[in-house]
């Protein structure tokens, strides 16, 4: 199992990288792109993800996911300043249609849900991620949003991580279609080829594992 040490180590040696792969760039118009990613790591250690669909759509993204970065508050790899429903408040939405986001894991890696040692803990910290990201749709949906996609979490070797995203995941595939949200279930497309889709670290997308996350997406999108 991972150590919290370990996470913060691995996420703490490539956070310059994902800060560059967090493109930022607000930009819209008529040529400008029209789908837009925020979210953490999954997206913006190795920027793959990003990368695939850019080339497979023939078009321009705009992202402004970083790694670290939470649902709620921050930490040392991202502070609040960066935390995911600040991400899309603070990025131009000029001639964007389509959010593509995630969010939720590091506020058990890196945030309060680490400490949780009860299930009402847990439960507690899950409940508060869910209200942000309603808050964060119902924004998208007020600035006109024609599709919000939510990329899901796949189970890694973490038993203890793995029953967060069992209940997050029974959670969103009951909730988010009524909610507008066309949520996306990563792990059955993960699960037993988690040697060649998970990178060393345990938690992040290999370039195989991001190639099919994007393949989702892809066929996700309208």
């Amino acid at each position: 199992m991972l150590s919290l040490k370990n996470v913060m180590l691995a996420a703490f040696s490539f956070a310059l990288v994902s800060g560059a792969n967090a493109i930022g760039g607000g930009g819209g118009g008529s040529n400008g792109p029209s789908k837009m990613i925020v979210g953490d790591s999954i997206f913006a250690l190795s920027g793959d993800i990003h990368s695939y669909l850019e080339d497979d759509l023939n078009e321009e993204i705009d992202t402004h996911a970083r790694s670290g970065c939470q649902m709620l508050g921050g930490n040392l790899i991202c502070s609040s300043y960066y935390r995911i429903p600040r991400q899309y408040d603070r990025a131009s939405k000029t001639g964007i249609d389509t959010v593509i986001f995630n969010g939720g894991g590091n506020d058990f890696l890196l945030g309060d849900g680490g400490d949780c040692s009860t299930s009402a803990c847990v439960s507690g910290v899950l409940a508060d991620v869910e209200e942000a990201i309603a808050g964060m749709v119902s924004d998208m949906q007020d600035d006109g949003m024609d599709q919000i996609i939510f990329l899901g979490y796949y189970y890694t070797e973490d038993e203890n991580n793995n029953a967060i995203n069992l209940e997050s995941a029974n959670y969103k595939a009951a909730n988010y279609p009524a909610m507008g949200i066309d949520f996306i279930d990563t792990r059955a497309s993960f699960q037993g080829n988690e040697w060649r889709y998970i990178s060393s670290d345990g938690i992040h997308p290999t370039a195989a594992g991001s190639r099919v996350l994007a393949d989702l997406i892809k066929a996700e999108l309208n």
